[in-house]
C-alpha cells in the first residue's frame, strides 16, 4: 500500500441529487506541493448549476500552491483543537496524520455546501484487491440499519450487493451484514468502480473498520474497508469525468501494475 497522493472533489446538484465529480486535488512529490485542476465531469455539473470555485475560475488552468488550498484546508480540522484527537480516532487515524489523508476519510463535509471529498483505492498487491476506505452511507435512512449497524465489531465481514428495490438510483449498492441485515450502503462517489468490478464477476466484500457511537455524527457511524478482486483490464476512476481537463496535468497513475511493482 502506498501513501494517499490525490483526492477528488465531488458536486451534488440540489435539485436532482446527482453527484458530479468535479476536481481533483494531487500531492505532488516536487515543490508547489499541492495541484488542483479541474476534471470533465465539471462540464456536466455546469449545466446544473456548478460553479467553479472562487480564486480558481478558469477551468483548463493548473493551479499550484505550497500551501493546501482554502478549499481543502478549511475542511480539515486544526491539530490544536482539543477534540481533535478524538477526531482523528473516529476516523481511524492516529497521531498527526496528512491533511490530505484527512480529507479523504473525513469526506471534507460542510453544512454551507454540498461539496465531498473522496480518495481513489490504494492495490494490494498481497491480496490481489483493490481497496476503498469509507464510511457507509444511509445508516439513518435505511430501516433496521442503526440497529444492526450498533452489533457490528472492527473485523466483522459485510457483503456487498446491488440493491434492486432503490428507486432513486438503480446502480445503488448495499452493505450487508450476517443474516441479511442492512447496515447502509457504499457510497455513490465509489459506485461507477465498484459496480463495474461486480458486473465483470470480480469479488467484492467489505470489513467493518471501526463503529463510532453518538455523538459522533450518523454519516460517520460506520467505517468500512471495501475489498474488490482486481480484473484484467479494470483501472479506478478512469472513465472521462475523471480526468483533468488541462493537458498539462500531473499524471495520476492509477493501476494494479505500477502499484504493485
Amino acid at each position: 500500500m502506498t501513501a494517499l497522493r490525490a483526492v477528488f472533489v465531488a458536486w451534488q446538484c440540489q435539485a436532482s441529487r446527482a453527484i458530479y465529480p468535479v476536481a481533483r486535488l494531487v500531492v505532488r512529490d516536487a515543490a508547489p506541493r499541492y495541484e488542483f485542476v479541474y476534471v470533465h465531469g465539471v462540464r456536466d455539473a455546469l449545466l446544473q448549476g456548478f460553479e467553479p470555485f472562487a480564486g480558481m475560475r478558469k477551468l483548463d488552468q493548473v493551479y499550484l500552491a505550497d500551501e493546501l488550498f482554502p478549499l481543502f484546508g478549511n475542511r480539515v480540522m486544526p491539530s490544536s483543537r482539543p477534540d481533535f484527537p478524538d477526531y482523528v480516532e473516529r476516523l481511524g487515524l492516529h497521531g498527526q496524520p496528512e491533511p490530505v489523508l484527512v480529507l479523504a476519510r473525513s469526506e471534507g463535509r460542510k453544512v454551507t455546501d454540498n461539496l465531498e471529498v473522496f480518495a481513489p483505492p490504494e492495490f494490494d498487491a498481497a491480496s490481489g484487491r483493490w481497496v476503498y476506505v469509507a464510511f457507509a452511507r444511509g445508516v439513518r435512512h435505511v430501516p433496521g440499519a442503526e440497529d444492526a449497524a450498533a452489533t457490528l465489531r472492527a473485523g466483522d465481514q459485510l457483503s456487498v450487493v446491488h440493491d434492486g428495490t432503490n428507486d432513486w438510483d438503480a446502480r445503488a449498492l448495499l452493505m450487508l451484514a450476517a443474516g441479511d441485515r442492512r447496515v447502509g450502503f457504499v457510497p455513490h462517489t465509489l459506485i461507477e468502480d465498484i459496480g463495474r468490478l461486480l458486473d465483470l464477476a470480480a469479488t467484492v466484500d467489505a470489513e467493518v473498520l471501526r463503529l463510532n457511537a453518538s455523538p459522533a455524527p450518523v454519516h460517520q457511524r460506520l467505517l468500512v474497508s471495501i475489498r474488490a478482486e482486481h480484473v484484467e483490464g479494470f483501472r479506478p476512476l478512469s472513465t472521462q469525468r475523471y480526468q483533468p481537463v488541462p493537458q498539462s496535468a500531473s499524471v495520476l497513475r492509477l493501476d494494479a501494475v505500477q502499484h504493485s511493482g
